[in-house]
């Protein structure tokens, strides 16, 4: 058993259980209640001094009113008893799946069909209202990506990973870097570049932040789309460099037949893309900030309609009708049916076996048997969560969960 120190508080820490591992480092559950440890496979001196930065100066709280965590904030370093410093420790975040699991239509079918455009909106809301008070402390996320990215059954978002930000130390006005990045979210000032080397800021940030909320209302990424030039279309990269996305002028990629069109959004969000992804491309500072996506999902929100058809779709006064229904009729597919996709289990062997072949491979009939219970069991769970008529308000994962107007009220709307 591994006990250790808070720096700050001097209380013991007891790690019970490792629940993940990377090259950086691991974590672990603990004996304290709502806390987990992350430690170090190397805490240079250079972690040591962010850790102590983080810890002395947290981003203010974006859901001060709320029970939920909205950043796995360092909170203490952890040191063993010698006073070497190892690791932190830092909220644990409640129920609830990575990003792409509601943004990606398919997994969001099995997962969460309930998660409509609705919640996804909400959702995009609180990302930006997180993202806008890191911003406001002077901070940088810069590794902005889905799997950084937590959302819980009320559309509640929460940012992990948060050690890898780009931290000032308001005190020496050191920068700590971040040092890590991802494709398809890197803008194109930065692509190329050793981000160990840069000093990034916002803006930065809001090229990131313009793709994520792409991904939640779209399903897709934006620099995506039919090519119309000529050879085979480029990487996602290039295209991000080129500037080629599917509403740019003279962009050379064009929206697909599967596309989700721009025009289904609030004409404030057409807006605030095209001045990320369009000027923005040449005119970085152009970029929508966290606080003007705010505003303007908060607009969408307030104007979304309820399909007379489908209480699980939603769509803007200002499209006129319900898209996602018209979509249906022309593809033959509902990305917002709120009726599960459940995969059935596959068996490698036939259904009927007989006794010989049974107490041949006894492990391999009870392996296909508990899968084929467990199935079951998710079908009727499944089936007992009866979709909501239109006005009312449930969970929109198997467990726990508030009502629709939770997700919303989450933020003090500006």
């Amino acid at each position: 058993m591994t006990i250790l120190i808070g720096q700050n508080s001097g209380r013991s820490i007891v790690l019970l259980k490792q629940i993940a591992s990377s090259g950086e480092g691991t974590v672990w559950k603990t004996n304290a209640p709502g806390l987990l440890a992350k430690l170090y496979h190397d805490c240079t001196p250079e972690r040591v001094a962010k850790l102590k930065t983080m810890v002395a100066h947290p981003p203010p709280d974006p859901m001060p009113d709320r029970q939920h965590v909205s950043l796995a904030w360092p909170q203490d370093s952890l040191m063993d008893r010698q006073g070497q410093v190892l690791g932190f420790v830092m909220p644990e975040i409640g129920e609830s799946v990575k990003l792409s699991t509601i943004y990606n239509p398919k997994l969001r079918s099995r997962k969460a069909p309930r998660f409509n455009w609705y919640y996804l909106h909400t959702a995009a809301f609180n990302i930006a209202s997180t993202l806008d008070a890191i911003h406001s402390q002077g901070y940088v996320v810069g590794d902005i990506k889905p799997q950084n990215i937590l959302v819980n059954s009320q559309a509640l978002t929460s940012i992990i990973d948060t050690d890898s930000f780009q931290i000032k130390d308001p005190d020496s006005d050191h920068i700590f870097r971040c040092l890590v990045g991802s494709e398809g979210f890197t803008p194109v000032e930065l692509l190329g570049k050793d981000l160990g080397t840069v000093d990034q800021t916002n803006i930065h940030d809001r090229f990131r932040l313009a793709v994520i909320i792409y991904l939640l209302l779209f399903g897709d990424q934006p620099f995506k789309g039919k090519w119309i030039g000529r050879g085979d279309s480029p990487q996602p990269t290039e295209l991000i460099q080129k500037g080629y996305w599917p509403y740019a002028p003279q962009s050379l990629i064009r929206p697909g037949p599967h596309t989700i069109l721009l025009s289904v959004v609030h004409p404030q969000l057409q807006a605030c893309f095209h001045q990320c992804f369009s000027q923005g491309h040449s005119q970085p500072h152009l970029r929508p900030t966290a606080r003007q996506w705010m505003f303007a999902l908060k607009q969408a929100i307030a104007t979304l309609q309820t399909c007379n058809l489908e209480a699980n779709h939603h769509f803007s006064q200002s499209y006129g009708h319900c898209y996602w229904c018209d979509r249906k009729a022309r593809l033959g597919v509902d990305i917002f049916s709120p009726n599960p996709v459940i995969a059935k289990p596959r068996s490698r062997r036939p259904a009927v076996q007989d006794a010989a072949s049974r107490q041949k491979h006894p492990a391999s009939a009870r392996l296909k048997h508990r899968s084929t219970t467990n199935y079951q069991q998710r079908i009727h769970q499944l089936k007992a969560m009866a979709v909501p008529p239109q006005g009312s308000s449930r969970a929109l994962f198997p467990r726990g969960g508030r009502s629709r107007s939770d997700g919303l009220n989450s933020r003090t709307l500006p």
